[in-house]
């Protein structure tokens, strides 16, 4: 975007004026501590000239006075975890002149037309090998006396935001670049190749860009294993020592499968907890996700295929166990997870009938349960309650209750 790249330009001519702030609003009234851990875990960034994938993680950050901050987090640089400390410090927020069309009326994509303001910080963190330093952007508004970071262009095309351009400085050897931000990495015009959204390019693949380029863009249907595996090492929290990993996996029935013996037509994962190594078995050949579906903070292993089967990581037993309330869940190859609501969402077709049924779930008392449904016929839309009650119908979402509302825009 033109107005990030000027304010790329802008932050790096201030760091001849470090110490020199504009303030048009007083930090000392709000807290910035979301707006800092917007997009954490950062999973793109770079550090030296080759452009090596660098990833930060903010675990903790903490409101210390007005200006100051206190962060606590993790970076990571190929298989080097590193945890640092340190402190983010504002140094300006200005506010953006909006734009006015031909008439000289105010031009605002936003809603409620709120005003956006560039917040500039320096951070300085420390860990055991080195330290990162340098200014911090971010694109924010202001609204019932809490402020927010402005995504109003999150699906517009070279959207980035929370930008963090800089060095880090071993603590023996000469200083190298490192930036990170949310959907762009600054100053990596000869690594990112996309158009539209971040993509490494094979030149520097293998400077820890494999499993982020074959999570998303490989398509070729040989390579689909390395596709699963590149999108559970893409998933995990690589900064917690009790993640589980995927270590092996595939379906039974390929006979180079190190589990050719057992019955065809499944799939199987190997996993690796603290608790020691698993085989876990699903009865189809789907490939199974890797996401967080009853919402404790841990991901999970699940097939959304007819039946569905699922096995949700414990974090008291230290291993995945099998959820057979899942197997109850009604739908037909399709499952979306909205972690916002803490619901999933399913559908069904009947097309001899010409309907399509939408169902909502979730988890309690250690089982999924019905939460909700929705069904449309003639363009017209049902809802109904848990019970089976209707309580709403309407030809929008927008005429149904406000999760419905979300779970079909989203």
């Amino acid at each position: 975007m033109k107005k990030l790249l000027f304010l790329v330009a802008l932050t790096l001519a201030l760091f001849s004026c470090k110490d020199a702030k504009n303030l048009a609003v007083s930090p000392a009234d709000y807290d910035f501590s979301e707006v800092f851990t917007y997009g954490t875990p950062f999973r793109l960034g770079i550090i030296g000239e080759d452009y090596t994938r660098l990833q930060m993680h903010y675990a903790s950050v903490t409101k210390k006075d007005a200006e100051h901050y206190a962060v606590t987090g993790y970076s990571k640089v190929g298989d080097n975890v590193q945890l640092f400390e340190g402190t983010i410090e504002i140094k300006s927020i200005q506010k953006v002149v909006p734009e006015v069309d031909d008439g000289g009326e105010v031009y605002s994509d936003h809603v409620d037309n709120h005003d956006v303001y560039v917040l500039e910080c320096d951070y300085d963190f420390g860990q055991a090998d080195g330290t990162f330093s340098g200014r911090s952007i971010n694109e924010i508004y202001f609204k019932d006396g809490k402020v927010f970071t402005d995504d109003c262009y999150e699906e517009a095309d070279g959207y980035d935001n929370n930008s963090h351009i800089g060095t880090f400085t071993p603590a023996n050897g000469p200083e190298r670049p490192a930036n990170w931000s949310v959907f762009r990495v600054p100053d990596s015009e000869e690594l990112d190749q996309g158009v539209g959204e971040f993509v490494p390019s094979e030149k520097f693949r293998d400077n820890g860009w494999a499993s982020y380029y074959n999570s998303i863009f490989n398509y070729n249907e040989d390579d689909w294993v390395m596709v699963a595996n590149a999108r559970y090492e893409e998933a995990r929290k690589w900064w917690d020592p009790e993640e589980p990993t995927i270590t092996a996996q595939g379906p039974r029935n390929l006979m180079d499968s190190p589990l050719k013996t057992y019955e065809p037509d499944t799939y199987f994962i190997e996993a690796s907890t603290p608790k020691g190594v698993s085989t876990i078995i699903f009865p189809t050949t789907e490939t199974p996700e890797y996401a967080d579906i009853n919402f404790d903070g841990y991901k999970d292993l699940y097939q959304a295929d007819d039946g569905g089967y699922c096995y949700l990581y414990d974090p008291e037993l230290k291993e995945f166990v099998e959820c057979p309330s899942y197997n109850d869940i009604q739908f037909k190859g399709y499952l979306a997870v909205f972690p916002s609501e803490k619901v999933l969402m399913t559908s069904h077709s009947f097309l001899e009938k010409g309907e399509f049924w939408y169902y909502l779930y979730k988890f309690e008392d250690g089982k999924f349960v019905q939460a909700g449904s929705v069904v449309e016929k003639n363009r017209v839309l049902y809802e109904y309650d848990k019970d089976g009650n209707l309580i709403h119908q309407g030809e929008y979402p927008s005429d149904l209750s406000r999760i419905w509302g979300l779970c079909f825009a989203g």
